[in-house]
C-alpha cells in the first residue's frame, strides 16, 4: 500500500439539513477514506459529508464475503467544546484491536508498541498511531479527531459503513435510497450504527439551518485561504471546492472565540489529502494560526 497519510450538508447554509447534498472531491484518492474535524467524513468515492454522531459507528468493513476479514469501528467525543475520536475499534478475522490515546489492546488485553504479530502491525509515533495488516488495511489516527483507512484495490464494490461501498460512483449507491429517494447524512449515519449492550447515547438530530449571510461571508473567507497562490500545487490535483465548503461548516458551528481555530482540521485534511495525490502542500502552520507543540527537539510535519 501506498503511504497513507465533504457531501455539503445544507440546503441554504452550511449545517446539516434534511436533505443530503453531496460535493465530491474531483481527482481524489479513491483508495483512502477519511473523517476529520468537526463530523467531516469523505467516501471512497469522493463524497464529502458531515454526520455528528457520537456513538459507535462502522466506519468501513469488507461487507461482500460470507466471511468478514476487517471491519473498522469509531467513536466520537466532545471534549472542550471540539468533536474528538475517543477511540478507534479494528476487527480483523478473530482479532480485535482497539487503540484509545495512549494504549492499544488486542482481544481486550493492554499490550505494548510497536505490535507485530498475527500479519498485523501497529507503531506509534508523535503525530499518530498506524495500524497496517496483510489483509490489505493500514488505519491511521492521530490520537485526535483524524481517521484515515486505506485499502488494496481488492475491496473495490466489496464495503459498507460510513466510508460508502467503494464503486467508483460518486453518490448514488451511499446516499440514494430505494433507487430513487435522496436521504438526509443523519439518515446515513444512523444507518451504521453499532448497538452495543447497556450504551445509552443518542442518535444526532437535524439542526435548524444557519443564516445563509453568514455563511456567504464565511465562504468568502475559506476561498481566500484554499484558493491562494500558495495552495496551487494541491489545487492543480484537487478541487477544493468540498474542502471550502467543510470549512465554512467549521466556522459557521465554532464555539471558540477564534473561529479560525475550529477550520485547523479541514485545512490539515486538504493538506494530507494533496501530499497523498502527490502535491507539496505549504508550509501553511505558523506559531500565530494553527501551531502544533511538538516534543522537544522535533519539528511538526503533516
Amino acid at each position: 500500500l501506498p503511504s497513507l497519510i465533504s457531501a455539503w450538508l445544507v440546503l441554504r447554509h452550511l449545517r446539516v439539513s434534511s436533505a443530503l447534498l453531496s460535493s465530491a472531491v474531483q481527482n481524489h484518492v479513491s483508495s483512502i477514506c477519511s473523517t476529520w474535524g468537526r463530523d467531516h467524513f469523505k467516501t471512497f468515492d469522493g463524497d464529502v459529508y458531515q454526520f455528528p454522531g457520537l456513538c459507535e459507528y462502522n466506519l468501513v468493513s469488507d461487507c461482500h464475503e460470507s466471511s468478514q476479514e476487517f471491519s473498522v469501528h469509531i467513536r466520537r467525543k466532545v471534549l472542550n467544546g471540539n468533536p474528538t475520536v475517543s477511540h478507534v475499534a479494528v476487527y480483523i478475522n478473530e482479532l480485535s484491536f482497539r487503540l484509545s490515546r495512549n494504549m492499544l489492546a488486542v482481544d481486550g488485553v493492554s499490550v505494548k508498541m510497536p505490535y507485530y504479530k498475527s500479519g498485523v502491525q501497529v507503531e506509534k509515533n508523535a503525530v499518530y498511531f498506524k495500524l497496517q495488516s496483510k489483509v490489505g488495511l493500514v488505519v491511521m489516527w492521530n490520537g485526535e479527531d483524524a481517521v484515515m483507512v486505506e485499502l488494496d484495490p481488492d475491496y473495490v464494490n466489496r464495503t459498507c459503513g460510513l466510508c460508502g461501498d467503494f464503486n467508483g460512483i460518486s453518490v448514488l449507491n451511499e446516499f440514494i435510497q430505494n433507487g430513487h429517494r435522496q436521504i438526509s447524512s443523519i439518515e446515513f449515519g444512523n444507518n451504521h450504527k453499532i448497538y452495543l449492550p447497556n450504551d445509552d447515547c443518542e442518535d444526532p438530530y437535524e439542526e435548524d439551518e444557519e443564516d445563509e449571510e453568514s455563511a456567504e461571508n464565511q465562504r468568502t473567507t475559506c476561498e481566500k485561504m484554499l484558493r491562494s497562490e500558495s495552495w496551487s500545487s494541491c489545487t492543480d490535483l484537487i478541487d477544493p471546492e468540498a474542502y471550502i465548503r467543510a470549512c465554512v461548516q467549521d466556522m459557521c458551528g465554532c464555539t471558540n472565540t477564534t473561529s479560525y481555530f475550529c477550520i485547523c482540521s479541514t485545512l490539515s485534511e486538504f493538506s494530507r489529502q494533496c501530499s497523498h495525490a502527490g502535491g507539496e502542500p505549504p508550509n501553511w502552520r505558523t506559531p500565530q494560526f494553527c501551531a502544533k507543540q511538538c516534543p522537544y527537539n522535533m519539528v511538526y510535519e503533516e
